[in-house]
Parts: structure tokens; sequence; C-alpha cells
């Protein structure tokens, strides 16, 4: 491991106290005592690389989960599979290779009884032996690896980022819980509002206002389950008195995220005609990507009502392998998309289906308009619901 400060190479026997010997600097993650083997310099080219160096900002959970990609990446590009193996086949595959194998020793040694036949069949043990063998190692690299970084995620902020700042300061294009937190308080006027984009994954809402879209495209957030804030409601209410105003959904590659685009509209009371654009996470995506994923259990129900969707027309537009996939409860959050992607797909479909209007030129007195008519206007647009209350 290099010393973050100096860059000196040192030996594990060197590093035990987390002080380097050349420059007495103290440093934050030691390799062999966390599950990523992260070290000081590595955690900071993981941030560099995300935030591409410090253009983007991101949430912490973005960061684990690019993390967790990064640790993945050798077993998703020469491993990964759409789907994920059945242990049970690999089972019966292991155990008919060995009993034929051994089969076939007993066979020949009961019938010649002679050394060289004995000594030819275990040679063909061998054989079958390290073909089942392979088998088991082909099962064994072909199993999801990401089932074993689960707790990661869990531990991460507390594991290598508050150590790591502790020593060093903030990453780059770290975000502090206070400034996501902050920047939640501050809603978009209704009267600047192009666009609503509705996501079930708080870290992706908040990673779009830590990179300033909310402001910069008149980008309403909001989550699709409540509690709502004022603000919140506000923004409701302008979905429910415009259908043309476009909702853009993101979600994780899953039956729920799949079926956001049919079900929310009805939750939020809007009409059935309203403009829904849906950004994905779709099964596809995941296969393009080549992006980790877990199998969770979803309920019975919900994969009967997608299957059912997927045969309307207008329906979520689903192949069979998708389908098939999202049938098996596989699941992919958002959330490893990194931020750049993020923003670049928000920002190009904002400004093609909202795009912003052109400034008119000044008005001359004769062109001037009645105050109290302008206000009507506006109501009429906004919705008397969005007033603030006095």
């Amino acid at each position: 491991m290099k010393c973050p400060h100096c860059l000196a190479e040192l030996k594990y026997r060197e590093r035990r106290d987390k002080k380097c010997p050349q420059c007495r600097k103290q440093f934050a993650l030691e390799p062999r005592e966390n599950a990523l083997k992260m070290s000081d310099l590595r955690l900071r080219g993981l941030a560099e690389r995300l935030s591409h160096q410090g253009t983007y900002r991101y949430t912490p959970t973005q960061l684990a989960h690019f993390a967790i990609r990064r640790e993945l990446e050798p077993a998703l590009k020469n491993g990964w599979v759409w789907k994920e193996p059945s242990t049970l086949v690999a089972a019966i595959l292991f155990g008919a290779v060995f009993l034929i194998g051994m089969s076939c020793i007993l066979f020949v040694v009961a019938e010649t009884r002679s050394l060289s036949a004995a000594m030819t069949a275990i040679l063909f043990g061998l054989v079958f032996g390290l073909a089942a063998a392979g088998i088991y190692y082909w099962t064994a690299r072909s199993s999801n690896p990401y089932r074993r970084l689960l707790p990661v995620l869990e531990t991460f902020a507390t594991t290598y980022v508050s150590p790591w700042t502790s020593v060093h300061g903030p990453l780059p294009g770290q975000t502090t819980d206070q400034e996501i937190a902050a920047l939640r308080r501050v809603p978009l006027h209704p009267s600047r509002v192009r666009a609503v984009l509705a996501s079930p994954v708080a870290a992706v809402l908040d990673c779009l206002r830590i990179n300033g879209l909310s402001e910069r495209l008149g980008l309403a957030l909001l989550p699709t389950d409540g509690p709502y804030l004022e603000a919140d409601e506000r923004t409701l209410a302008l979905l429910r008195q415009n259908p043309r105003l476009p909702l853009l959904l993101i979600h994780d590659a899953s039956v729920a995220g799949c079926l956001l685009p049919a079900l929310l509209p009805g939750k939020w009371g809007l009409a059935p005609n309203h403009r829904v654009i849906d950004l994905g996470l779709r099964p596809r995506h995941v296969k393009q990507r080549r992006l980790p994923w877990k199998r969770e259990q979803t309920p019975q129900e919900l994969i009967d009502l997608l299957e059912r969707r997927a045969q309307t027309p207008g329906g979520p537009g689903l192949d069979k392998d998708e389908l098939e996939w999202l049938r098996q409860g596989f699941v992919t959050s958002a959330l490893f998309i990194p931020p750049a992607q993020l923003v670049d797909v928000v920002t190009k479909a904002v400004e093609r289906l909202a795009p912003a209007p052109v400034a008119a030129p000044p008005r001359t007195s004769a062109q001037s308009v009645d105050p109290e008519a302008q206000a009507q206007a506006t109501a009429r647009a906004v919705g008397f619901m969005t007033w603030p209350q006095r």
C-alpha cells in the first residue's frame, strides 16, 4: 500500500498503527481490515472518478454503490450472466458427473482385475473429477457476488467515508447530510415548473438537487411515496391541473419500478392521459450496462399485474427475456447510474419535452396588460390550490 501523504510503499508490518514510518502522518483505511480492501488513495480515486474531478456531486449512497460496482467490475465483465444459475441444476450436474466417473472406475476394476486397467480407470476418474471441478468452478464464478457485498451498503459511510474525512477532509464531490437536508427545504416556485420528476429512490432526487437541476431546468422533484411537504402538495396540484406537464420517472429495474408509470397517475389522481415519461431503469438497461443485480421476494400479485399490463396496448414495452428476469425477482438499483449520466439523461429529457420559453420583447405602453387580467390568467395556468395561504 502507498502512503496517501508521501506515496511511500508500505508493507503491512510497517503500517499496523495506521501511521507512515516515513512521514509519520496518519492514514484512514487499512486495506486488510475492510471488505472492499479499500485504501485512502483508492477511495479518493473512486470519488474523483464518480464526480469527474469534482464537477458533479453525489450522495453517500451513490458513492457506496459506485465502490461496489468497481469491486465487481472483473466479475461483471468476465462472468456476468443475464440470469442467476440454478444451484439445484448445478448440484445435479456435479452429482451426475461424479457418479458416472466412479461407476466407470468400479466397473473397469471389477471386470478386468488388472493393474493396467485399474490405472486406466483411475485416469478416467481424474478426467471426470476435473470435469466435475470445472462445473463447480463455473457455478461459483457465475453466481452473484453482489450478495456478499450488500452489508457494505449499510455501513459504507461509517466504515469508509467518516474515517477518510476525519483525516483528509471532504472527498472530491462529497455532499454532507446537512447540505442535502437544507436543499430539500428549498422548494421550486410553481410558476417556474417546466417538468416534474418523481422517483421512489430518495438519493436520486437528492443527486439532482445538489447538482442544481431543479433550479437550472425548472424541475420539480417529488418522492413517489409520502409524507409530502406543503411544497410537494402544491406540485401535485399543479400536475392535476395540467395534464400536459411532463412527469418524468426514474426507478429501480424491478417489478414495482416497471409498474410505476401505470400505477402512479391513479395514485396521485392525475388524468388518465397525463404525459408520463419513463426514463428507467429497465431490465434491458441492466443487461446493456452489465450492472449488478440481486434477487428479492416479489409479491405474486405484482408479478401477475405486470404480466397483464405487458399484454395491453401502451403497456411497459418489456420483451420476454425482461419479463422472465423480473418474474424471477431480480432487482437493480438506479443508484448504480453515476451522477454524470443521471444529470445528462434528465437534462436532455426536460429540454426535449419542455423547452424553455423564448423571452418576449419588451411591451410598449400600448401593449400593457391589465394586472387583474394577468393575475386571473396565472391562476388559470397554475391553479388556486397552489397559491400561498395568507
